[in-house]
C-alpha cells in the first residue's frame, strides 16, 4: 500500500496551493491597475509596497489601490469668469496687426469772420476779399477792426505830364464796431472816413455809417445782410450806397488744425455792386442821392443791383490768394498775415489788370485800354 504523507507536510502544500490559486484569479486586476497607471504613485511612493512577482510568499498577498480624494476648488487664475449680465462690460477688444486701422474722425471747423478776412476754430486767417465783405458770423473773440484803404490811382484820374502818381492816390479809413455777439450771429455798424486828404475835399469829410448783420446757419456757411455809406454825413462820398445780400461757404481741403481753406462769397448788392453794365438785376430806391450807379448821379434816389461773388484760398493761417468780381470792377491778389500772434493783416491786390473787362468800366477810364491799378488794405482787429 501506498504511503501516507505527514499531516504537517499536507497542511502546508494545502497552503501553498490555495495562494497559487488566488494570486493566478487577481492576475487580470493588477494588470488592469497597472495599465491604467493608478498604482504607480503608490508604488513611487512606498516601493516595498508593490507585490514581487518574482517572489513567493507563501502567507499573504499585499496589494495596492489609489486613494481618491475631492480636487481642489478652481482659483481666480483659471480662466473663468462670472459675468454680471445686469451691469455693462466694458469692451477690452484691442486692435491687432492684421486690423485694419480705423480712420480718425475729424473735428467740426467752425468759420467765423473778423473784418475782410475769417477764422478757423479761432485761428485769424488772412482776407479773402478787399471790397466785398463775407457773410460769416463774427468771432466772438473780436469787437472791434480798423483799416487802412489805400489804391495807386481813382479810375477817372490821369496823372499829367511832370506829376508824380500821388497825385492820383487815393485812401480812407474803414471802422467796424459789433456790440452783439452770439455763438452763431453778429450784429454790428461800420464808418467811413474817406477824405483823406484836401486835395479834392477837406481832410476829414466823406463821412458815412452802415451796418452789418449775419448770421451762420452751419459751422461753415454764413449768411449776411448789410450795407455800407448808406447814412451820409455830407455831399462827399462818392462810393455809393452800397447794400447786399451774401452767402458764404467754407470748406476745408485738409485735416489739422489749421487747414487749408477754399472760401466762396456769392450774392447780390446795390450801387458799387450793381455799377454800370453789372446793375441787370433791376432798380430800387436807395434812400437818398448820391448814389453813383443812379442815371441822374447826383441827384438821383435810384441805385441799381447785380450779382457779386469772390473766391480765395487759404494756404494756411498765414497766406491767402482770391479774386473778386464787386460790380465796379474785377480784383485778384494776395493777403498776409506776417505775425502770428499779432492781428494784422495786409493785403494787395490788382483791379483793372484785364483792359476793358468788363467793359462798361471803359466809361470811366482815362486810357484805352484801363490800365492796372492797385489796391491794398491794413487791417488791426481786436
Amino acid at each position: 500500500m501506498p504511503s501516507r504523507l505527514p499531516l504537517c507536510r499536507r497542511d502546508r502544500l494545502m497552503r501553498l496551493l490555495r495562494a497559487a490559486m488566488l494570486r493566478v484569479a487577481l492576475l487580470p486586476v493588477v494588470c488592469a491597475v497597472d495599465t491604467l497607471g493608478l498604482g504607480a504613485p503608490v508604488r513611487a511612493a512606498n516601493p516595498a509596497a508593490s507585490p514581487q512577482w518574482n517572489q513567493v510568499t507563501p502567507s499573504t498577498v499585499t496589494l495596492t489601490s489609489p486613494v481618491w480624494g475631492a480636487a481642489p476648488p478652481l482659483q481666480s487664475e483659471s480662466g473663468w469668469q462670472v459675468i454680471d449680465t445686469s451691469r455693462g462690460v466694458p469692451s477690452t477688444w484691442q486692435p491687432g496687426p492684421a486690423d485694419v486701422a480705423r480712420p480718425p474722425q475729424a473735428a467740426t471747423v467752425e468759420v467765423r469772420s473778423v473784418g475782410r478776412g475769417f477764422t478757423v476754430n479761432g485761428n485769424a486767417y488772412p482776407d479773402i476779399s478787399i471790397k466785398l465783405p463775407n457773410a460769416f458770423a463774427l468771432d466772438q473773440q473780436f469787437t472791434f477792426s480798423a483799416a487802412l484803404d489805400g489804391t495807386s490811382r481813382t479810375r477817372t484820374c490821369k496823372v499829367g505830364e511832370g506829376e508824380d502818381w500821388t497825385q492820383c492816390a487815393d485812401g480812407q479809413l474803414f471802422f467796424e464796431l459789433t456790440p452783439l455777439k452770439g455763438k452763431n450771429a453778429s450784429f454790428g455798424i461800420n464808418w467811413t472816413v474817406q477824405s483823406l486828404s484836401d486835395r479834392n475835399t477837406s481832410f476829414g469829410s466823406a463821412q458815412s455809417m452802415g451796418f452789418k448783420g449775419a448770421v451762420n446757419l452751419t459751422p461753415t456757411l454764413g449768411l449776411a445782410f448789410g450795407g455800407e455809406q448808406i447814412i451820409q454825413f455830407d455831399n462827399q462820398t462818392d462810393l455809393g450806397r452800397n447794400y447786399y445780400l451774401l452767402l458764404s461757404q467754407a470748406v476745408p481741403l485738409s485735416k489739422g488744425e489749421k487747414p487749408v481753406m477754399l472760401v466762396a462769397t456769392a450774392g447780390v448788392g446795390s450801387d458799387l455792386f450793381g455799377y454800370g453794365g453789372n446793375g441787370v438785376l433791376g432798380t430800387t430806391n436807395c434812400i437818398g442821392g448820391n448814389n453813383i450807379s443812379s442815371k441822374t448821379y447826383p441827384k438821383g434816389t435810384d441805385c441799381y443791383w447785380g450779382p457779386v461773388g469772390a473766391v480765395s484760398v487759404a494756404i494756411n493761417d498765414r497766406l491767402s490768394i482770391g479774386a473778386e468780381w464787386f460790380g465796379y470792377g474785377i480784383g485778384a491778389g494776395i493777403s498776409l498775415r506776417p505775425f502770428g500772434d499779432l492781428p494784422l493783416t495786409a493785403s494787395l491786390y490788382a483791379m483793372d489788370f484785364l483792359g476793358n473787362t468788363p467793359s462798361y468800366i471803359q466809361d470811366t477810364c482815362t486810357t484805352d485800354p484801363c490800365e492796372t491799378r492797385y489796391f491794398g488794405r491794413l487791417t488791426y482787429s481786436f
